[in-house]
């Protein structure tokens, strides 16, 4: 399912970027999993019993649905066409496995290491450019009762990926006590706006003039919250399984 990571796929796009310090690119998590070799043919994958279950429960190819249950952390639940999971804290269609802007017949699953392939961009275009530049992996994701698609960061290095603005006052002197901002998510929502969903064949994004350089390194992981921590899964009743 997956082979070595094919930076030259990512250094190609870049090549006569006029790239500066502190600059930020913005990769689609897609041309990432691309080029770590994360396509996937359904015809070659064999379902198991319990796939086969998932698959008349939900209405879906069977050969999707073992791909899903093998990308996923924990099953959340479904309807007719997608399941819904847990993947590295995030909350997510089909385990991020995506059927758009793919040969039919195949499937894109998540990055295998976003986070290695962000920094190998980054290091190698310190190494090769002279730049120091940060990297976010960006996906796009339904956010709940919201009509279209937003991003979300998968992997970010280079940048502060979320502020914690805990314990500072807003314009009336109120001490903040749970927000922090995420960032990384931000940029990738404003990158989406350029990548499009579409045949816009726009992979990466050049973000200038954050000025929030950093060494952090951040995985997936690092942008969520345990879902018994979330105010929606908490409020629908969820439980660990």
């Amino acid at each position: 399912m997956s082979g070595p990571f094919n930076l030259g796929l990512l250094l190609d796009k870049l090549a006569g970027s006029r790239l500066r310090d502190g600059d930020v690119v913005v990769v689609s998590s897609k041309f990432v999993a691309v080029a770590e070799g994360r396509v996937v043919s359904l015809a070659s994958v064999v379902p198991s019993p319990y796939s086969l279950v998932l698959a008349k429960r939900w209405n879906m190819p069977a050969e999707l649905c073992e791909l899903v249950t093998r990308e996923s952390d924990e099953i959340i639940g479904g309807v007719a066409g997608f399941i819904l999971s847990l993947k590295e804290g995030l909350l997510t269609p089909n385990a991020g496995i995506d059927k758009s802007n793919v040969e039919h017949g195949k499937v894109v699953l998540y990055p295998r290491d976003p986070v290695g392939s962000a920094v190998a961009l980054a290091d190698a275009l310190r190494f090769r450019r002279g730049v120091r530049v940060g990297v976010v992996i960006a996906d796009s994701r339904l956010m709940p009762t919201r009509r279209g698609t937003v991003g979300v960061a998968l992997a970010a290095t280079g940048i502060k990926a979320v502020v914690d603005l805990r314990g500072k006052p807003d314009l009336f002197g109120n001490v903040l006590r749970v927000t922090s901002q995420a960032i990384a998510d931000d940029l990738c929502s404003g990158a989406q706006i350029v990548m499009g969903e579409a045949d816009e064949a726009t992979p990466i994004v050049l973000v200038r003039g954050l000025e929030m350089e950093s060494s952090e390194v951040d995985p997936m992981s690092s942008f969520a919250v345990d879902p018994s921590q979330c105010v929606y899964m908490r409020s629908l009743g969820y439980r660990a399984t």
